[in-house]
């Protein structure tokens, strides 16, 4: 699993891409007040369109909310 976390105001568009586009994901607040989209293990091509929709790579979940 890994995550990536975002501002509250990019998290609607965020949403709606991923949904549009079937991939699964949770969403989780974070103390800080960010969102974090928390993801489950995904084949190689859906991980490649989510490190475009939020520009680069997520982070282990063993490092949730560092």
């Amino acid at each position: 699993m890994f995550y990536f976390t975002v501002p509250w105001r990019d998290a609607s568009a965020i949403f709606h891409e991923l949904d549009d586009r079937y991939i699964p994901y949770e969403i989780r607040t974070l103390p800080d007040g960010r969102i974090a989209f928390v993801f489950p293990d995904l084949p190689v091509p859906v991980y490649v369109r989510v490190r475009k929709i939020f520009g680069g790579n997520g982070s282990p979940i063993d490092k949730f909310g560092e």
